[in-house]
């Protein structure tokens, strides 16, 4: 890093292909990044790389503590139709987070029911593109939901929709395989094939961040110095 100045250029340029020669023994990987990083690192990463943040607009956690990152297994389906939600549970792999997308936020298709079903049967956590219900009873349970929307009325289990099918949100396409991190801040997707870059820009992103921390805290600098604007 020229000069001992520590900025998002140099630190993003900076011993490209060795990650471990920035991070030293932070190295984050995908097992470990809920502990080591956020969907803000995340999404910064995915802008820096691809100029697209990856973030879900609107989903929230309906809770205040949820932190999960898996891959995905994608469902999609009318919001007068909860059935798939519940089919699709039981195609899920252990760990995995449900995504779904639901053609409008009108009814919920996602509940307590739901919600203890699929942490029995080992689903991370469950996105909604949609609305969900049964807040109380989700919070009851630890179990981790993020949706667009909270309503109370529900429709019925029709199980007309599809899984593992490609899904279009805003300008993102999401598809099963592909990996979501879950926070208070939001929802970041990755394509699978852009996971292991993303994962590598947010060692770098997060080593920046500690020595910007450093200098301000031990060195008593000006964060706009640090960062040259």
């Amino acid at each position: 890093m020229s000069n001992g100045r520590i900025t998002p250029s140099s630190v993003l340029h900076f011993n490209r292909d060795n990650v471990e020669d920035v991070v030293d023994d932070n190295l984050i990987t995908v097992d470990n990044i809920v502990e080591r990083a956020s969907s803000d690192n995340v999404s910064d990463a995915m802008k820096n790389l691809y100029g697209t943040s990856g973030l879900l607009r609107g989903v929230k956690s309906i809770g205040s503590g949820s932190k999960v990152a898996g891959f995905i297994r994608t469902v999609e389906t009318g919001s007068y139709d909860w059935g798939t939600g519940i089919k699709a549970i039981y195609e899920c792999r252990e760990g995995e987070i449900l995504f779904i997308r639901c053609s409008d936020n009108d009814y919920a298709i996602w509940g307590g029911l739901a919600s203890v079903s699929a942490k029995v049967h080992g689903v991370c956590a469950t996105v909604i593109v949609g609305s969900s219900r049964d807040t109380e009873d989700i919070l009851d349970l630890d179990y981790p939901v993020f949706s667009s929307d909270i309503k109370s009325a529900a429709g019925l289990p029709l199980n007309e929709g599809t899984i593992d099918g490609r899904l279009f949100v805003d300008d993102l396409v999401v598809e099963s395989g592909d990996f979501a991190f879950c926070d208070v801040d939001g929802v970041v997707v990755v394509s699978r094939d852009k996971l292991d870059d993303v994962i590598c820009e947010v060692n770098r992103i997060k080593a920046f961040e500690r020595d910007c921390f450093e200098k301000v805290v031990v060195g008593n600098q000006r964060l706009d110095d640090i960062v040259g604007f």
